[in-house]
């Protein structure tokens, strides 16, 4: 955990000062991963406080914010960004994937395919929620070591993700330095910034 919360910090130190086009889809992709990473800190806060049920619901909107700041940075067009505005913006999850991958390569849909079942089942109270609750006849909170570093995981990996666009986006070196810091540091292969 402390190694999570260190790199969570280095991270947002490094794109405290980072300055942003002022163009509406930077704006609006830099919303969604601004959220992206209070996510990313909600969820390290509730693992530590042993809140995982709490924690593991996050998980998917974690996903879904990184998604949708990629799409709309990647993707999306001025009008889409007024529906999104007029808070009229509607775009099935599976097609922004799809969007995406035609505009940055494979690998997103992967992702969506192997994980999508068991992130709406975490966030909606499902079978991946219940489950682990359950322990012989006392209901509580029963998530294993091996959920909790996943859980981890995937929380390190979509922020490390995110500071990782914020830094190309801003074109701040001292920022991507940071994020490729991070990632050695986490044990990931080295992004090409």
């Amino acid at each position: 955990m402390e190694k999570s919360k260190k790199n969570l910090l280095q991270l947002e130190e490094a794109l405290n000062n980072i300055e942003l086009p002022r163009t509406n889809k930077v704006m609006v992709a830099s919303s969604y991963y601004s959220i992206c990473m209070e996510h990313y800190r909600s969820i390290l806060t509730l693992l530590e406080l042993r809140l995982y049920s709490s924690a593991s619901a996050l998980l998917r909107c974690l996903f879904e914010s990184y998604v949708k700041g990629m799409w709309f940075y990647y993707c999306s067009d001025a009008k889409d960004i007024e529906r999104l505005r007029k808070d009229n913006f509607e775009k099935p999850f599976g097609a922004l994937v799809s969007e995406i991958e035609k505009e940055k390569g494979k690998g997103l849909s992967t992702a969506k395919k192997i994980l999508w079942r068991t992130l709406n089942g975490l966030t909606h109270s499902g079978a991946g929620q219940v489950s682990r609750r359950i322990s012989d006849e006392v209901i509580g909170s029963n998530f294993d070591e091996l959920f909790i570093e996943d859980v981890k995981r995937f929380t390190n990996s979509y922020g490390l993700l995110v500071a990782g666009e914020l830094a190309l986006i801003s074109d701040d070196r001292k920022a991507q330095t940071a994020v490729l810091e991070v990632q050695r540091a986490l044990g990931f292969e080295t992004l090409d910034l």
